[in-house]
């Protein structure tokens, strides 16, 4: 009875905002002018082997239905300044590409640099490739509905922070092969949500990270297989991610005005204003695997 009687002042609210605002609202055309087609990439080198795959593109309008314009004629070459070893990307499929074979390119603790040459001038960008958290189990037991959470399974994952430093963790869950769009991604600071003064180092995952695999919206079913990707990130990679994360929930009444995130790719050429946005960023990834039945 409490849980309806909430939800109906939640309700009665909505309506009384809704009406507030509609009662003074006006619909307004704006002759917005053709933004800058800004050049950004999209480069996360990995610990696994196989091809890696660096994106450098350019953004469109905001309010555009085109595809972003691939750019290829850039010459793009990834580092590893510890060892000393320099891996060139071709151009292939839309995509700069390197094939690592058995092989990797990345290894915990490395330092990675990206160099870009593209119309002349030269752009730099580096990361440091960090340890993962470690994942213990993943269980799934089915659930009747309850309330709003319908019935299905219900995934739970297990996970905890190693000792000693602190740890940055981005989470994504699969469903079949593809990434569940109900769930989310999440962030994690040694295994809790923000604060890294390292007080849960070594701790246990917080239940939000453990229940947060699975939608009440949509549950799993008999059949489904359940993929769970941990993702390490250095602190500079974790801030971005932060912030790309804000601006992809950053809508409603009180949405902020989208900003473009601050990039990590510099311009060698300090009197030049040609800018690259986006970010280079180096992943360790460990993962789970739950096949439901």
């Amino acid at each position: 009875m409490k849980k309806m009687r909430n939800k109906a002042i939640k309700y009665i609210s909505v309506l009384l905002l809704a009406a507030s605002v509609t009662a003074c609202e006006r619909v307004i055309d704006l002759d917005l002018p053709d933004g800058d087609d800004l050049p950004y990439v999209d480069a996360w080198i990995t610990d696994q082997p196989g091809v890696q795959t660096i994106k450098f593109m350019k953004a469109t309008d905001y309010m555009s239905q085109n595809a972003p314009e691939v750019i290829s004629d850039a010459q793009i070459t990834v580092t590893d300044v510890t060892a000393g070893k320099s891996y060139p990307f071709t151009f292939k499929n839309g995509a700069y590409n390197y094939d690592a074979g058995s092989n990797s390119i990345g290894v915990i603790g490395h330092t990675y640099k990206l160099s870009i040459t593209w119309k002349g001038e030269q752009f730099e960008a580096a990361d440091q490739l960090k340890r993962n958290s470690i994942i213990d189990s993943l269980t799934a037991t089915y659930e009747e509905e309850d309330g709003e959470d319908k019935a299905g399974y219900y995934v739970k994952l297990y996970a905890h922070d190693p000792v000693g430093a602190i740890d940055y963790t981005w989470i994504r869950t699969y469903r079949n092969g593809e990434l569940n769009h109900y769930v989310g991604e999440m962030l994690s600071t040694d295994g809790t949500i923000g604060g890294d003064d390292g007080l849960t180092d070594g701790f246990a995952f917080i239940p939000p990270f453990r229940d947060g695999v699975t939608s009440g919206e949509k549950p799993y079913e008999k059949g489904d297989v359940v993929k769970i990707l941990f993702r390490s990130l250095s602190k500079p990679s974790f801030d971005f991610m932060e912030q790309v994360q804000a601006q992809l929930t950053n809508d409603g009444l009180f949405g902020k005005v989208l900003t473009n995130v601050p990039a990590n790719v510099r311009n060698l050429q300090s009197t030049s204003g040609t800018k690259i946005y986006g970010w280079f960023g180096t992943v360790a990834e460990i993962s789970a695997t739950k096949k439901i039945e």
